[in-house]
């Protein structure tokens, strides 16, 4: 039995993925397609079934009206969407909730773990109506620990952890599909500090690339 949360989730706009620290290595858990990660959308079809991951993604264009993606920009407005085909309507948590089901049944398939706490990256911009509801989509999923880690920091602290320098400044920028975040971290004695992190909830990929289309 695990005593300490060593599984990490990132939670993005476009895809997510699940990794776990063994000793000082990091694994990260494939999906029961063989992918590092697992696209965040979501797919509800004729019977009221419900899909996550590619098989959703894949009927975005086809099936909009029953496909939703991109949710995690939504998270903590109240907003809902409605699966016109079965009438259900499902908050921005209750859908992340579903990807996280999926990410954690992947560890139960591929490691024959259930974990029941794990840490979530997060943007550094989430203020705390998203922090608030990306917890409760982590209860929803049957998570029962869930400690909030922005996405830059995270990244700060993994390259910090195997960096032998010392007395030295980085600047981490998170560039993601929908989000944009950038933090300042320190090295001194060994000890690492997040000295100031920032960064546009609304400034990712995918929007640059909508912009580009939309002016071109």
């Amino acid at each position: 039995m695990r005593t300490t949360i060593d599984f990490g989730i990132d939670l993005g706009t476009t895809n997510s993925a699940v990794a776990v620290l063994e000793g000082n290595d990091v694994q990260i858990i494939r999906n029961n397609e063989n992918f590092d990660y697992t696209p965040s959308a979501v797919w509800i079809d004729r019977t009221g079934r419900l899909f996550v991951g590619r098989q959703a993604y894949e009927h975005l264009e086809g099936d909009p009206e029953n496909t939703r993606a991109e949710f995690k920009l939504q998270m903590g407005t109240g907003q809902t969407s409605k699966f016109v085909r079965s009438g259900r309507e499902m908050k921005p948590e209750e859908l992340s909730a579903e990807i996280l089901k999926s990410l954690r049944s992947d560890v139960l398939r591929r490691r024959n773990e259930n974990p029941q706490a794990v840490v979530i990256t997060v943007p550094a911009a989430f203020e705390l109506p998203q922090c608030e509801a990306t917890k409760a989509a982590a209860q929803l999923a049957g998570l029962t620990q869930s400690p909030l880690l922005q996405e830059p920091v995270a990244a700060a602290l993994a390259y910090g952890f195997q960096s032998t320098r010392d007395r030295v400044f980085w600047l981490v920028y998170d560039f993601g599909g929908g989000t944009f975040d950038a933090a300042v971290v320190s090295i001194r004695d060994g000890e690492i500090q997040v000295v100031n992190h920032g960064g546009d909830n609304h400034l990712g990929g995918k929007l640059i690339d909508w912009s580009i289309v939309t002016d071109l």
